[in-house]
């Protein structure tokens, strides 16, 4: 699901309501995948560029949202386990991790957004028969 990030910028940058919630992010926006790191590159609202960071580094990133892949497979599931229904709750409940800057609890709707995105991403590389 994570190697097809790059693949699905498309949906990123044409969902409505998540380009609508981050209209005004500049800057990074890191996913931890366990050992995998995604960088979401904003300029002036707009999603640049999703990239693969090879190492994990002290970052200038403005929102990081981390956990272990156990957690984020919980998280994106179509209906997942209490507590994992955001990412907010899987940050408190489940040990997630969330950075606490300004910026992340100013884009909530366009993290909880994203969330969704990926969820029917993740959904719709399950269904894929090889």
């Amino acid at each position: 699901m994570y190697k097809s990030l790059m693949e699905n910028i498309d949906i990123f940058k044409g969902d409505f309501e998540f380009t609508r919630e981050m209209r005004y992010f500049d800057g990074s926006l890191i996913l931890e995948f366990g050992s995998e790191c995604w960088s979401l590159k904003f300029r002036n609202g707009e999603l640049q560029s999703i990239d693969q960071e090879f190492e994990k580094q002290p970052s200038t990133a403005k929102i990081k949202l981390g956990g272990n892949p156990e957690d984020w497979n919980e998280l994106l599931k179509k209906r997942p386990k209490p507590f994992f229904q955001c990412f907010q709750s899987a940050a408190v409940k489940h040990g997630m991790q969330i950075s606490d800057t300004n910026e992340t609890f100013a884009y909530l709707p366009g993290i909880n957004r994203l969330i969704t995105l990926l969820r029917e991403i993740n959904e719709e590389n399950s269904n894929v028969k090889a």
